[in-house]
């Protein structure tokens, strides 16, 4: 069952941490980036020369081999001295939770990192960098260790773990002497993540499964797994008191955290405490509000918020109840769940809080079970479960970490809530959800099914793509789901925008076709903002590497090329992707009038806008009359509006006309003032001789929605072949060339290189020479700096400006969406296009045959596979997750399956056809 479905899912790469390794935080060149423990609440969690904050440390690793290992080849890359890059896994790892839920990060040293369950966010507390007391521990065959290869002082943890990520799961497997072969075990963390349901994907909860097989033909096996949550403790977590919240009564005999702990716990009027050298013990009493938590250097530092931890109502569970309406008021719990050779068996689960973890281990360690009390205060908690394996059988044991914070605020001043709040009535419902074994193996099959289109053996995706994709889903992190139903997203947690519609642009793929039920609350929002003049504005708060915006949802921001286009585009998008008649006919009025505001902008620059900042904002191109990446925006916006005019929720036909008059005038200026006929390439700006390297990414969105050509296909190919020969590095496409005197220039940003590559596909270049491209600037965040979970923005380049060091290395802006525009490969891979209305699916693959590829429209996920069969082409269009799929027409290339239409696919179904080897490779 759930052992069996864990075992499936596909892992495209495998690290591995010694407990010999040393790691150590060290500074590096930076912008602004995202620390991994932020000291400043209700602040961009962002550090750097340009913020408060004005230096970054990046994890590195020193020792990195045992003496009897060979060093890899070619040896990663370092940038420090006497330092070495760390295994992957330990920098970012995948965050485990629910989409918009809040989430933790289960690091390949087996530590939890990052968490931000308790409402943390740049508007409020920030994330906890390490909760040193949550562990997990593993009982068998009679010895007991820590998942942790640096557990904390005085326990013992593994030799080593072996780390592997796909989202949203993460695989730890233990190498020890106390767990001797032929005994296998491997812990899961999971997440509950269903394919076009966004609720169902929401649950406020993760957890850790832990498998084996027992290797005894004739003797049982005790297996257990234990788990400590130190969420009443919190070391290295300030709630020092602010000018602005209560600041609290000073306890002058508490000394130290955990005196200062009982002093709270004793006290009935105390809601929260603090506690550090400087500072001596402080406790706070107003239930509604309490200082927002942040790390803190301060050795002895900590803090926590009153509670109680209690029994479950079921007997698998342990809780923490918070009283108040504070941010952090609330609840969690812990649940446990069993099976033995697929069946769903009861597990023995026992509770236990104690003021230490070493009293909670040393009461697990000799047989397994907690004989603590599990009621009281308490700095901790702990669950443990345990099974008796019979001989030669398979069995696994959960442990599921639940959590409900209702009150969700903004700045401090304004209760925005959860929607999770509407799904579930406390943490224990959301535990218990991920603790049952039965639900839990359907939910992590279905996902698996979507998963290995990208990653599994027999995709055609490469395996540093489909790694990358899978695994940029980790991006779902600075998602808010709020209580009223509001779906937004912080540009990133260093940069404190809320909803850009240029940034959005750039990573909405994954969202659009995994859960789209998020995008038309922010197009009404957006709209709702729109100016007078038609201007859609920038987003929806405004801020970045400082001071987070006071409200939400108060639009700003500056006048650019490609906001308003974005705006028409997506409209077309949910046209075209999802046939939503009502939402269109709502937002056209919207969309017709930023169009219109394109062609205004267009008519005082001889048929293109002039003077418009755009997502390069660095290069600084509103300097000049005209840039190409602003007009190939302004193109995208006129196709967009004259194909979204025509279709017959909007029958428009006058406006559409009007657009096409207009797209024609901006193609001529376009071949006027920016195309270089000589050199075959566009030029970055009027004036100028730059080549940019992803001044055409509007193609890219034009391509994806079958919108066509902007200018002409060949100049196309023309252009980025230039920009492949001219902008080259080991790490990703320069920015721009050719033009001096400006740094920036040389940096690298994350779109251009999977942008070039997919304009090179649909225009025919051979899809290992395209593929290429891509794979420098992926491959190095996936294998060179081995940060597959936060990809910056911008990182260091090479050449005039750049010469601070550490060339490829983080430089701007963490955890950010640029990347996720790889997603387009998926579509020029396959050709795929996607005609909602009419319900008609056709491919024109790139690969040849044999191949399988993954198919993805709305709420749907599906592959397409193809092989040689007695001289024919055997086509299989196969539905592996999400909803079903109504199909009135279906083709690749020239080759169609029979009737009868339409035809109505669920999960399971597929379509066999056979065709001719001409008709596939026309």
């Amino acid at each position: 069952m759930l052992q069996d479905a864990l075992a499936s899912l596909s892992f495209a790469h495998n690290a591995t941490v010694l407990a010999s390794q040393t790691f150590t935080m060290l500074p590096i060149p930076t912008c602004y980036s995202e620390p991994e423990a932020p000291t400043r609440a209700r602040w961009a969690w962002a550090d750097g020369p340009l913020t408060p904050f004005r230096s970054h440390s990046y994890l590195f690793a020193a020792d990195l081999l045992a003496p009897h290992e060979a060093p890899p080849s070619p040896a990663p890359p370092t940038c420090v001295a006497n330092a070495s890059t760390p295994p992957l896994g330990m920098r970012s790892a995948p965050p485990l939770g629910g989409l918009a839920a809040g989430t933790v990060e289960l690091r390949a040293d087996g530590s939890l990192q990052a968490w931000t369950i308790e409402n943390s966010s740049p508007a409020g507390a920030t994330k906890l960098a390490r909760l040193d007391d949550a562990v997990l521990g593993v009982r068998a065959g009679g010895a007991s260790r820590l998942l942790r290869t640096h557990p904390p002082h005085g326990l013992a943890g593994v030799d080593r773990l072996h780390f592997s990520g796909a989202m949203p799961f993460t695989r730890l497997t233990p190498q020890d002497a106390a767990f001797a072969a032929p005994l296998r075990l491997a812990l899961f963390g999971r997440s509950k993540w269903k394919v076009g349901d966004m609720a169902a994907s929401a649950s406020p909860a993760l957890a850790f499964t832990l498998v084996a097989t027992n290797p005894s033909a004739t003797e049982s096996l005790e297996l257990g797994l234990f788990f400590s949550l130190p969420l009443q403790l919190q070391r290295g977590v300030s709630r020092a008191p602010g000018t602005a919240e209560d600041g609290g009564l000073r306890h002058p005999t508490a000394t130290e955290a955990l005196p200062c702990f009982d002093a709270c716990a004793a006290n009935a009027s105390c809601a929260a405490w603090h506690f550090a050298p400087s500072d001596g013990c402080v406790i706070y009493s107003d239930s509604a509000s309490v200082p927002p938590a942040r790390n803190s250097a301060e050795e002895g530092a900590a803090s926590g918020v009153r509670g109680v931890w209690r029994r479950g109502r079921s007997a698998e569970c342990l809780t923490l109840a918070r009283d108040g309406t504070h941010a952090a008021a609330g609840s969690a719990a812990l649940c446990g769940g069993a099976e033995v050779n697929g069946e769903v068996v009861a597990p023995s689960v026992s509770g236990g809080t104690a003021a230490s973890l070493k009293a909670l281990w040393e009461d697990f360690a000799p047989d397994g079970v907690l004989d603590g009390g599990g009621e009281g205060a308490a700095p901790l908690g702990a669950l443990a479960v345990q099974v008796v394996v019979p001989p030669a059988s398979n069995a696994s044991v959960s442990i599921s970490l639940g959590w409900y914070f209702p009150h969700r605020d903004w700045m401090g001043s304004e209760v925005v809530g959860n929607h999770y709040t509407n799904l579930f009535a406390d943490a224990e419902e959301a535990a218990a959800a991920l603790a049952d074994h039965a639900a839990a193996a359907l939910d992590v099959r279905e996902w698996q099914g979507f998963s290995e289109t990208l990653v599994g053996a027999g995709t055609s995706v490469p395996a540093w793509l489909g790694d990358t994709l899978l695994n940029s889903l980790h991006h779902t992190r600075s998602a808010m789901w709020l209580k009223d139903g509001r779906w937004r997203q912080w540009e990133s947690f260093s940069c404190v925008n809320v909803d850009s519609v240029h940034n959005d642009g750039e990573r909405h793929v994954p969202y659009l076709l995994l859960w789209p039920e998020g995008l038309p609350s922010k197009m009404r929002a957006w709209a709702a903002g729109q100016l007078p003049d038609g201007m859609i504005q920038e987003q929806l708060a405004c801020g970045c590497m400082d001071a987070t915006p006071a409200r939400l949802d108060r639009p700003c921001g500056r006048v650019m090329g490609d906001v308003s286009s974005m705006f028409v585009a997506y409209a077309y998008a949910l046209w075209q992707w999802t046939a939503d008649a009502p939402l269109v006919a709502s937002l056209w009025p919207h969309a017709k009038r930023a169009a219109q505001w394109q062609l205004d902008r267009a008519a005082e620059g001889g048929g293109l806008p002039l003077h418009l900042v755009d997502t390069y904002d660095g290069l600084e191109l509103q300097r000049y009359n005209i840039s190409a990446f602003s007009g190939f925006f302004h193109l995208l916006a006129l196709r967009a509006a004259e194909a979204l005019a025509r279709a017959p929720p909007v029958n428009d036909t006058a406006f559409a006309a009007r657009c096409a008059a207009g797209a024609a005038a901006a193609r001529q200026a376009v071949q006027a003032a920016l195309w270089n006929g000589t050199a075959g390439y566009y030029r970055s700006f009027s004036g100028g001789h730059a080549t940019m390297a992803d001044s055409l990414y509007a193609q890219v969105l034009a391509d994806s929605l079958g919108l066509g050509a902007l200018t002409s296909d060949a100049q196309v190919a023309s252009h980025v072949a230039r920009v492949v020969r001219t902008n080259a590095s080991p790490y990703g496409l320069l920015v721009q060339t050719g033009r001096e005197g400006f740094p920036n220039d040389n940096s690298i940003w994350m779109m251009a290189n999977a942008n070039v590559a997919t304009l090179m596909l649909w225009r025919g270049t051979p899809p290992e020479e395209a593929l290429a491209v891509a794979e420098v600037m992926l491959r190095w965040w996936r294998s060179g700096l081995n940060d597959l979970w936060n990809v910056v923005a911008v990182s260091i380049g090479v050449g005039e400006g750049q010469d601070v060091g550490c060339a490829g290395y983080p430089w701007e802006n963490s955890h950010y969406g640029y990347y996720m525009v790889a997603w387009h490969l998926l579509f020029a891979l396959s050709g795929q296009a996607w005609d909602a209305p009419a319900q008609a699916l056709r491919f024109a693959p790139k690969l040849a045959v044999p191949f399988s590829l993954p198919i993805l429209v709305p709420r749907t996920a599906g592959k397409l596979t193809a092989e040689l069969a007695d001289g024919s082409v055997r086509y299989t269009l196969s539905i592996v997750a999400g909803s079903s799929l109504s199909l009135r027409s279906l083709r690749v290339r020239d080759s169609a399956p029979d009737g009868p239409w339409p035809r109505h696919l669920a999960p399971g179904d597929s379509i066999t056809w056979l065709a001719d080897v001409a008709e596939s490779t026309s």
